[in-house]
């Protein structure tokens, strides 16, 4: 009887402990992109999850979207990105939206969407 009663205060267990997540590019002038990636080597670039300190790599971005499955919590995002623009010209974006631990983005849904205003620097 004490078995039952302890398995009926217990907590019950989140099942998803995971957020799909969906990137959108937003270009100013409306700009089309063709496609964009970030190289995870320079510093600044980051997805980086401050409550496990993993810092996920930016998948390949298609048109303006990219699609990635990261742990839910609390981000840092910023990025410099190689955009190729759908006339074929090349470019270099940045954002810098949530790059420090005062300015965070929460993940913590099973799916979100984030958009991402970003600023061309060539």
């Amino acid at each position: 009887m004490l078995l039952v009663v302890a398995a009926g205060c217990s907590k019950p267990v989140e099942d998803n402990i995971y957020c799909d997540v969906t990137l959108r590019l937003s270009l100013p002038g409306g700009k089309e992109v063709a496609s964009m990636t970030v190289n995870p080597a320079l510093r600044g670039n980051m997805f980086k999850n401050i409550n496990t300190g993993i810092n996920y790599p930016y998948p390949e971005f298609v048109g303006d979207v990219c699609k990635m499955t990261v742990q839910k919590g609390v981000y840092m995002i910023a990025f410099d990105g190689d955009v190729v623009y759908s006339d074929g010209t090349s470019g270099l974006v940045r954002f810098t939206g949530y790059n420090s631990l005062s300015n965070v983005r929460n993940l913590l849904e099973d799916e979100e969407t984030v958009e991402l205003s970003v600023i061309v620097l060539r």
